[in-house]
């Protein structure tokens, strides 16, 4: 069992039993956390009152109640930047709509003490709601191939055995202070979806590696694809922050192979919805797009807001 000291992550807004669920499962790890943050994006006040209710005074766990939503990313930054102040060498950071196996912590430090050169860790991801449906373990990360379906991409491991990855998904990862802090956290401007992505690509120019561990089991219940599930919310995101990936880490050969995949993408998706008569989300992708291509050729990038 590792030695680190490791807190974790939960960024939550409106989370109710559903993040309750989350901290129990970590309360549950077999390799004690050093204290459980849980980092509320301003919710409204009945929230409020339960999270301190239930969790103000539980020992182990400490509530950061932020005043705004800083939406994902800057949750993340946020609890990590708490779990660091307390001496925390390194963080496991979640959605707050995850289940972590009770041996998660300790398969994801103990590979991570076996790399010394990897700066982050990530686990094999089931669907909670179908758990023989494997999301993710491991992703292939890179501006070139950033907008070619996931399930394409997917990793498919033959053993059990930990192995090295270009990228995690973004629900659940183990994220050491070193890598942490040379990265410079996630991109606040990318506020949620691909945030993890944009992390994984700048750790990796950092010169840290990213090891998967197929044993170390989470469960998420949140995904959203552009194929199902998008509100016009999500689905201007969506569209919008691959162009700010691509601003971040992309040269002159990655816009040749970027445009082509891209523009396949929001035209299929949008065929979809538009064959839902889901207008709103067919307008979202269009402005999506829009805000993406102008904020990769320089405009500024205005924040999105609470989830809706």
């Amino acid at each position: 069992m590792s030695a680190v000291r490791t807190a974790a992550v939960v960024v939550t807004w409106e989370g109710g039993a559903v993040t309750d669920r989350c901290i129990r499962s970590l309360l549950a790890q077999d390799a004690p956390l050093a204290e459980i943050i849980v980092v509320d994006n301003a919710s409204g006040a009945t929230e409020r009152a339960r999270l301190r209710a239930v969790w103000g005074t539980h020992p182990g766990v400490r509530l950061v109640l932020l005043d705004d939503n800083r939406q994902f990313a800057g949750g993340l930054n946020a609890g990590a930047a708490a779990a660091f102040a307390g001496g925390a060498g390194r963080v496991l950071l979640l959605n707050n709509d995850t289940v972590l196996a009770t041996d998660g912590v300790r398969l994801l430090g103990d590979a991570l003490d076996r790399r010394p050169g990897a700066g982050i860790a990530g686990p094999c991801v089931l669907d909670a709601r179908d758990p023989a449906r494997v999301l993710s373990v491991g992703e292939r990360h890179g501006v070139a191939l950033l907008c070619v379906p996931r399930t394409l991409l997917r990793h498919r491991p033959r053993s059990t055995a930990p192995f090295a990855a270009r990228g995690v998904m973004g629900c659940a990862l183990m994220v050491t202070r070193q890598c942490f802090e040379a990265v410079g956290g996630f991109a606040p401007e990318i506020e949620v979806y691909y945030e993890e992505v944009d992390f994984c690509l700048t750790a990796r120019a950092r010169g840290f590696a990213i090891v998967i561990v197929p044993e170390a089991i989470v469960y998420h219940a949140g995904l959203r694809g552009f194929a199902s599930g998008l509100t016009p919310w999500a689905a201007f995101l969506k569209a919008r922050n691959p162009w700010l990936v691509l601003r971040r880490h992309g040269h002159a050969t990655s816009w040749l192979t970027f445009l082509p995949t891209y523009a396949a993408l929001i035209v299929a998706s949008a065929a979809l919805y538009a064959l839902r008569r889901d207008a709103p989300v067919v307008r979202a992708l269009a402005r999506g797009a829009r805000a993406g291509a102008r904020a990769a050729l320089g405009h500024a990038v205005a924040p999105v807001g609470a989830p809706r």
